[in-house]
């Protein structure tokens, strides 16, 4: 199956959640369980707060707005069995970004997406674990 592959992964999580996408709720089968949970709080909270939470820019183009120019490049590095990174390259605004997914898997099972790391290196997961204030 295509959940075999960590960058068809990637590229359908990165599909899912941009352009008319959004990241919360993730696409199930595409997030490991702890980062799906994490999402899900988020959302919660937004809708608990009736606006931003945690998240406050689209990790994709690390900003609040921008445009994806062109094709994305899909590169992964494997570092496990069970572990490894999917590395993104493409444009915004002609500018070139490199956006890491961290991806695991439990046993032979499917890759799944573990986090956002985005251009600047922050990481998604981290910012959803600080408390909201």
């Amino acid at each position: 199956p295509a959940c075999q592959q960590p960058a068809d992964v990637a590229r359908a999580f990165f599909e899912a959640t941009t352009g008319k996408g959004d990241l919360l709720p993730p696409p199930q089968a595409l997030v490991s369980a702890a980062f799906a949970k994490a999402l899900h709080a988020e959302r919660a909270c937004q809708v608990r707060e009736e606006g931003i939470c945690t998240i406050d820019s689209d990790p994709w183009l690390d900003a609040q707005d921008g445009d994806i120019d062109g094709a994305v490049r899909y590169s992964w590095k494997q570092a496990s069995a069970t572990a490894g990174q999917v590395e993104m390259r493409y444009a915004v605004w002609n500018k070139a970004y490199v956006t890491r997914l961290p991806m695991v898997r439990k046993g032979e099972g499917c890759w799944q997406a573990d986090d956002i790391l985005t251009n600047s290196g922050r990481s998604v997961r981290k910012l959803l674990a600080q408390p909201v204030t």
